[in-house]
């Protein structure tokens, strides 16, 4: 049998960045997508990871997110300079 996953979608607005977080819901795992569109919406940043529990899920997405965020802004920051 099929298992088909819960889901629940979430925008996020923290500052002037836009964040829109999918969460994925299966009975033995948990799926969290994070996605931003990125300088001027030319770019997209998306993460995500799988874990047992919604909370860890959670938390692995965000920092691998924002992990990623901050490669892409030193990247913008040197090209600017």
């Amino acid at each position: 049998m099929i298992s088909v996953p819960q889901y629940r979608f979430i925008r996020l607005i923290i500052g002037n960045e836009i964040l829109d977080v999918d969460i994925f819901l299966f009975t033995d795992k948990t799926t969290v997508v994070v996605s931003m569109l990125y300088y001027k919406h030319e770019h997209i940043i998306m993460s995500s990871q799988t874990a047992p529990d919604r909370k860890t899920a959670l938390k692995n997405a965000f920092h691998a997110f924002y992990e990623t965020k901050f490669i892409y802004d030193q990247k913008h920051l040197s090209a600017i300079n």
